[in-house]
């Protein structure tokens, strides 16, 4: 019997086995899909081996390089090419027809939202008009936030209310959009830009807001990255697991999750059939839909009716294309763009051959099957609300286009040496994230041999996931392992007849359904 179970293979789950390893104990894994590290996993395209998903982590908090140091990763994290992207909007041509119209994308930012309004890049991206309305910022109240009193701050009125239309048009909006799939509109600055609204209050304005935020972060870009890809890292800790002792178990969905004399009992479904399996301690690192399933089922009953934001469906086209004008990096890294540009479906392009060293090198390795002029190029689609497109084959002649369109060159099929679709469930922000979270970590602490990790409590991406999944498992494993109950039950599972903490039937902002989340 694992003195822990862990339910969910993705990032966070592999983190807290990990970290349970490191305190002594042995850890089960049991993960629902083929592959564990969810989008933190690797594929080989024409002879490379690329990342399928995550590619990068961002360096705020300082506490994701720490942790890659301990894993003997410490010497593979690199930094991307300073270069930087670029937005892609609509504009009006002389006849008035939208087209797509393109800018770099200013140094000093987060979210698009600029932090330096005297930088030129600014003025070349949202014109001298642009640059005068959001210089009104430096002597706008701080309460002036676009929102009414005693409703949330969204992004985009907060940017539009400070800084104008210009930036949430030109800025903002590709750049959160992006990396969140939505309408910056809908998005609640305190789950997209933890931190911003007190530094609004402290400092005046928002681009000063902005500037200390982003100095605040270690010296360079907000990213980085490990040579090899970031799928490295799913590989290593599955490795070191096994070397504590553990176990990494594909293709084990967990159906139920209830207490018994030992402390928790988990029925698993696998390719042999149903089996139950006991420990006295478990880790919840599923996305929310079964999280907040199981979690009912432990004794939470009112989280039964809870539901989560229905997540944006992504699919990710990775293009390995040889041809050398791409080697004048025509949009730097990459780019993000506006929903509303004629003729581009991709919400994102990255040029990974001209953001990362190591992916350079590799392409141009006649080792590793690579020439020279050969390039890779990753599509992002899918934005909240959009239903996936089933067809692969044309989602790969849809990408070439666009990445023709974004690059302003016409690339050629004939010279596409290989392409792949991946396709992901992309979190989306949540007005009631807060709410959730307490009631959900209130519910654990309750049971005291309960652990609940993953990026729909503890935010997107590995800054977010890894230190909250080390964080929790710690506290878990330095409790006292053993069967223990919520206050108020009686010798069984916390107390089902009571309402858990903070959450009522029927959450607001949570109709659209629910939906796997990235991990």
């Amino acid at each position: 019997m694992a003195d822990v179970i862990v339910i969910g293979g993705g990032i966070a789950g592999l983190a807290a086995a990990w970290t349970a390893g490191r305190a002594g104990r042995s850890a089960l894994v049991l993960e629902t899909a083929g592959h564990a590290g969810g989008p933190v996993t690797g594929h080989r395209l024409a002879g490379l081996e690329l990342d399928a998903g995550t590619e990068s982590f961002a360096t705020r908090g300082g506490r994701v390089a720490p942790l890659l140091a301990e894993l003997g990763l410490g010497d593979a994290i690199v930094a991307p090419n300073p270069a930087g992207a670029w937005a892609g909007f609509a504009e009006p041509d002389a006849s008035g027809a939208p087209r797509l119209a393109v800018c770099p994308l200013p140094r000093t930012g987060m979210l698009g939202i600029p932090g330096d309004l005297d930088a030129p890049e600014l003025l070349t991206a949202i014109g001298p008009d642009g640059v005068a309305r959001a210089r009104r910022d430096l002597a706008l109240p701080a309460t002036v936030t676009g929102a009414a009193a005693g409703e949330p701050v969204l992004l985009g009125p907060l940017v539009r209310a400070r800084m104008g239309e210009a930036v949430v048009r030109r800025l903002v909006a590709p750049v959160a959009g992006g990396i969140y799939s939505g309408d910056p509109d809908r998005m609640p600055v305190a789950a997209v830009a933890p931190g911003l609204l007190a530094e609004l209050d402290r400092t005046g304005s928002l681009s000063a807001a902005v500037a200390r935020l982003q100095a605040q972060r270690a010296p360079g870009s907000a990213v980085r990255g490990l040579a090899g890809g970031m799928h490295t890292l799913t590989d290593r800790l599955v490795a070191v697991i096994a070397e504590q002792g553990g176990t990494v178990r594909t293709h084990a969905r967990v159906v139920a999750l209830a207490r018994d004399a030992s402390g928790w009992s988990v029925e698993v479904a696998g390719p042999a059939g149903r089996e139950r399996l006991h420990a006295p301690q478990v880790v919840l690192a599923t996305t929310a839909r079964p999280a907040l399933r199981l979690l009912a089922d432990a004794g939470a009953r009112d989280l039964r009716d809870v539901t989560w934001p229905e997540p944006a469906h992504i699919a990710l086209v990775t293009l390995v294309v040889d041809d050398a004008r791409l080697d004048a990096q025509p949009r730097g890294t990459g780019m993000l763009v506006t929903p509303d540009v004629p003729g581009v479906a991709a919400k994102a392009m990255t040029h990974a051959t001209a953001k990362w060293a190591w992916a350079a090198e590799a392409a141009r390795d006649p080792a590793r099957g690579g020439r020279s002029g050969r390039h890779v190029l990753r599509l992002s689609y899918g934005r909240a609300g959009q239903p996936a497109d089933p067809d692969d084959e044309a989602l790969v002649a849809r990408g070439l286009a666009d990445a023709s369109a974004l690059t302003g060159l016409d690339l050629d099929p004939a010279r596409v040496a290989g392409a792949v679709v991946h396709r992901w469930d992309n979190v989306q922000p949540s007005l009631d994230a807060d709410r959730l979270r307490e009631a959900v970590h209130a519910f654990a602490a309750a049971c005291g041999d309960l652990a609940v990790v993953g990026s729909w409590l503890s935010g997107t991406g590995l800054a977010s996931v890894l230190p909250d999944a080390v964080d929790r498992a710690e506290r878990l494993v330095a409790a006292p392992a053993g069967r223990r109950v919520a206050p108020g039950a009686d010798g069984g599972a916390p107390d089902a007849d009571r309402a858990t903490p903070g959450v009522g039937r029927g959450v607001p902002g949570a109709d659209r359904g629910e939906g796997e989340e990235h991990r």
